[in-house]
């Protein structure tokens, strides 16, 4: 799996932090329109985001590394709504994506999607809902949930070339490397990108 052409896969492991995520392009293409990201500071804050270029091929792939190149620049002290409304700026002109960011601060998580980037967890309630649009082009308005987070949370996030009828309970026993291989292996969708992240906060 991690030898298909224009794969990604990342593992971090950190003191009470363990992050790992895996990215297929569409059978048949190089380019891949989703990217997974990860980023942290010296306060401990944590920047978690999935993006999803809109369609697939080099167009798609492009519109998410715009996204990827502001989510690395950008400082972490503002809000998740203003780090939402900038990359919605900087995106511009290209095709636009679908995307969920989420931020992780003072034991409290932040999240905002955009389209169907999905966002699950088993331990905490995550009051997620999405923001109609497309980052980039239009959003109507971005809805932002924060809520506290519980000890031994998992975060589970995907796009939809992975089959929104996962279930978080078969892979909860295994470490997200080998979790996020098994969702890619039984749910994803070969015609479309698919990737998946998963963090596990102490």
């Amino acid at each position: 799996m991690t030898t298909h052409p224009g794969a990604t896969v990342g593992h971090v492991e950190e003191a009470q932090l363990r992050i790992s995520h895996i990215s297929l392009p569409k059978n048949g293409e190089l380019a891949n329109g989703d990217a997974a990201f990860y980023r942290s500071d010296e306060q401990r804050r944590i920047l978690l985001a999935i993006i999803d270029g809109l369609g697939h091929g080099p167009e798609a792939a492009k519109a998410a590394q715009s996204a990827i190149e502001k989510l690395t620049a950008i400082s972490l002290h503002g809000s998740l709504l203003e780090i939402m409304e900038s990359v919605h700026l900087h995106i511009r002109g290209t095709r636009g994506a679908a995307a969920t960011v989420c931020m992780i601060r003072d034991g409290k998580i932040s999240a905002c999607g955009v389209g169907n980037v999905e966002l699950r967890s088993a331990e905490t309630a995550i009051p997620f809902v999405f923001s109609p649009g497309i980052l980039g082009a239009r959003v109507q308005k971005f809805r932002v949930c924060e809520t506290q987070l519980r000890a031994g949370t998992r975060l589970v996030m995907f796009s939809d070339g992975i089959s929104s009828r996962l279930g978080l309970e078969k892979v909860r026993a295994l470490p997200p490397r080998e979790a996020c291989a098994a969702i890619i292996e039984r749910h994803r969708k070969s015609q479309d990108d698919a990737t998946v992240l998963i963090a596990d906060i102490g």
